[in-house]
């Protein structure tokens, strides 16, 4: 089934007439991000990358308390409208890095492989989230487990999305390399 998926996931996205649309999508949604996370948050309350990678109970708890209300309720916005860009990166990432992969010789069950990273990632960061919302307007009963669980997500997340990039990044350089002729 996983294999299944995967490969289906492949042959739609992995189609460089989305790039456009793709890449649009996710400047578009990152710029929100941004500007909504200046808007909203307060200063002296810690980014939500710091509260993805707390880890422990007392690291989080310390988080919130530096953030008060006023910050916790603009973690909780920033999660909701975070289930948008992990849409708009994942389509992305995928979509380049499918299209890359796409006729070039390589074998399909490592395409298929490399491939599957940004949708792993893209799955991480929503188990992420979704414990992240369960935990941020309970804390005064905060789970270790859960924060555990959510920061451990986000870990790997990162390490996928950077493996992804490298990938991108690799395949450019030699997809250039071909195209540039030898004197």
């Amino acid at each position: 089934m996983y294999k299944r998926t995967i490969g289906f996931l492949f042959q739609a996205l992995a189609v460089r007439q989305y790039l456009i649309f793709s890449g649009t999508f996710f400047i578009l949604t990152a710029f929100v991000m941004l500007i909504l996370d200046a808007q909203l948050r307060p200063s002296g309350c810690p980014d939500m990358i710091s509260l993805e990678l707390a880890f422990t109970k007392s690291a989080f708890n310390q988080i919130l308390d530096k953030c008060g209300a006023d910050g916790i309720r603009s973690h909780l916005i920033m999660i909701w409208v975070d289930y948008l860009f992990i849409i708009a990166y994942t389509g992305f990432l995928a979509n380049l890095l499918g299209s890359l992969l796409k006729g070039r010789g390589i074998d399909y069950e490592r395409a298929l492989t490399f491939f599957s990273f940004t949708i792993i990632a893209g799955v991480l960061d929503l188990i992420e989230n979704t414990f992240l919302l369960i935990q941020l307007p309970n804390s005064e009963s905060l789970s270790g487990v859960l924060i555990f669980l959510a920061s451990s997500a986000a870990a790997i997340k990162f390490i996928l999305i950077g493996i992804t990039i490298t990938l991108i990044l690799y395949y450019l350089v030699t997809m250039k390399s071909r195209l540039v002729p030898k004197n």
